[in-house]
């Protein structure tokens, strides 16, 4: 059975390890990205099924790269979830309009829980 592709946009190194070693455990291929550039560019050229997106980076932050990928032709359909630290209300209810499936704070959830979350959509 071929594994489904899991896009981590993630610029903290010692996060995208723990997400990716708990991802690959429940079965998926995961690759990653430190910015929202190189996101931005995994996405279009790689297809994922789904992306995992934090808010809160270095140049391109998570709403921007969302921004762009829903405008994308070729990665506006790709699902994507944010997990987040950031609580502020606003930018939650703007990631979901942007069309996030779903927010999600680091803080409130296990790894565990993130897993479970997030393989509901893909």
């Amino acid at each position: 059975m071929k594994k489904r592709l899991l896009l981590l946009i993630e610029d903290n190194p010692l996060l995208t390890g723990m997400y990716r070693a708990a991802f690959e455990e429940a079965g998926y291929e995961v690759i990653f990205a430190h910015d929202g550039e190189a996101g931005l560019s995994l996405a279009q050229t790689k297809q994922p099924e789904g992306i995992i997106l934090d808010l809160l980076m270095p140049g391109l932050s998570g709403l921007e790269v969302l921004k762009k990928l829903k405008a994308g032709d070729d990665t506006k359909d790709i699902g994507v979830v944010v997990l987040t630290i950031d609580t502020k209300k606003a930018d939650l209810d703007k990631a979901k309009k942007l069309g996030a499936l779903d927010c999600l704070i680091k803080s409130d959830l296990t790894l565990a829980d993130i897993v479970t979350r997030t393989s509901t959509f893909f």
